[in-house]
């Protein structure tokens, strides 16, 4: 995998300065952390705006992008993909769409993987997967978790 490039357009940065819990300094793995990919379904390599920190767990990561999502560093229906979740139950990998506009995704960083390439890496494999689900993704008209 190539390395990710690091400049302003790429980088989701949080409303606030105080950190948030489990987030610690560096790049590489392991770790957990997340990205926000826009229009997933376009042809292409769709935008990333990656979280450019680790987290120590999955739970941490989930709830670093559900307080993303509220102060709205992410998407104008931040509020509401928040809201799907803090009701969704165990945090782990997930991925969570609104529509067409974004998937966000929270992944694993395996040891000395940088995470930019662990974040691309999964949500190429995840939206190969889900392409027969696109049209149920993007018509559903509220955010979903897969």
């Amino acid at each position: 995998m190539s390395p990710a490039v690091r400049t302003p357009y790429n980088m989701v940065t949080p409303e606030g300065d105080a950190p948030s819990p489990g987030e610690r300094d560096g790049l590489v793995g392991p770790g957990w952390s997340w990205a926000a990919f826009s229009t997933p379904w376009e042809d292409g390599r769709p935008a990333p705006k990656y979280r450019w920190t680790l987290f120590d767990t999955a739970a941490h990561a989930v709830e670093d992008l559900r307080r993303r999502l509220e102060d709205g560093s992410v998407s104008k229906r931040g509020a509401l993909c928040a809201s799907v979740l803090e009701t969704r139950g165990a945090p782990r990998d997930l991925v969570l769409c609104d529509g067409a506009d974004w998937a966000c995704v929270v992944h694993e960083v395996r040891d000395g993987v940088h995470l930019a390439d662990a974040a691309d890496a999964y949500f190429e494999r995840w939206r190969r997967g889900m392409t027969g689900h696109r049209f149920t993704i993007v018509n559903a008209g509220v955010p979903t978790v897969w």
